[in-house]
């Protein structure tokens, strides 16, 4: 037999946790950055250049 309140929760903790989730790699991301930039750094003696995004076209995704 289901259980309509069972999925509720377990609906409402899985977006929970995939929330924790993203948060937890976008700063493992950025500490990861950091510490390249940093590494670079001290190599280089400069700052390292921000890479530009290249747009995607809408045609090209499908």
């Amino acid at each position: 037999m289901k259980n309509p309140v069972m999925s509720f929760w377990l609906s409402s903790a899985n977006q929970a946790a995939g929330w924790w989730m993203g948060h937890a790699a976008n700063a493992v991301r950025a500490q990861q950055r950091a510490a390249v930039n940093e590494m670079t750094k001290a190599v280089t003696g400069a700052k390292p250049k921000r890479k530009r995004r290249v747009k995607r076209k809408a045609a090209a995704r499908r």
